[in-house]
């Protein structure tokens, strides 16, 4: 994987740094990890006042440290891939490709892992956590790679990434098979999809997330927060 010769493309991406990647893993364990992850059982959902609005059918793993057993048992090649996206080896084509240095993997998927929406499903426009709620790391980059076999447009579900100044929609990207999305994130990288999933009551719309961090507070950061914000009007 050579991502060095797509930074010129990445950084002058709107409305903030990003790149969308197809065919991102090997298409036959792609489909292993779909069908890893529909027979998998341990879904953790967060019921809370601060969620509820904004994270609707969304289910998620790991939801604690010791839920990591559960995926290395029931979903090994899934977890081959977290892994691996959190190896130096994979840190290092990400640094090649964003220019940000010494960037560190989490190793406890603060909020990231494996998510699934079912269908009803949203997740509000927000930008996340700048700050790890149990580390002293502040939060570089999102990858997040979809895992949906025979999507339709009509289901919705797309990635929406935003303008901040305006709250205008500048791109969308349909959650397709095997597609990866890599962004900075910071206080203004406004992302998420809004509107209910249209699915089949049996279809959901599957994703590997993954966060980078780095030790240093990067420069253009205005406020530190360790939970995402939330834009339900947008």
């Amino acid at each position: 994987m050579e991502l060095r010769n797509l930074r010129t493309s990445y950084k002058l991406a709107s409305p903030f740094p990003h790149i969308v990647i197809d065919e991102f893993i090997t298409p036959k364990d792609a489909r292993v990890c779909v069908a890893e992850m529909k027979e998998y059982e341990q879904w953790g959902h967060d019921g809370s006042e601060y969620s509820k609005q904004a994270q609707v059918n969304k289910f998620f793993t790991p939801w604690c440290d010791d839920n990591i057993q559960d995926i290395k048992r029931d979903m090994p090649i899934t977890w081959k891939y977290l892994e691996f996206f959190n190896s130096p080896e994979f840190l290092e084509h990400l640094e090649n490709l964003t220019g940000i240095e010494n960037l560190i993997a989490d190793d406890t998927y603060e909020g990231g892992g494996c998510h699934k929406i079912d269908s009803g499903g949203r997740l509000s426009i927000h930008t996340d956590y700048s700050k790890h709620p149990r580390k002293d790391l502040y939060r570089r980059i999102n990858l997040l790679l979809y895992l949906n076999d025979g999507w339709q447009d009509e289901w919705g579900g797309t990635l929406q990434l935003l303008d901040y100044e305006s709250k205008t929609l500048i791109k969308e990207v349909q959650p397709t098979m095997n597609r990866a999305v890599i962004f900075n994130t910071t206080d203004k990288s406004l992302h998420g999809h809004p509107h209910n999933l249209n699915t089949p009551g049996d279809k959901s719309r599957y994703s590997i997330a993954l966060y980078y961090f780095t030790k240093e507070k990067p420069g253009d950061l205005q406020e530190e927060t360790n939970a995402a914000i939330w834009y339900h009007n947008v």
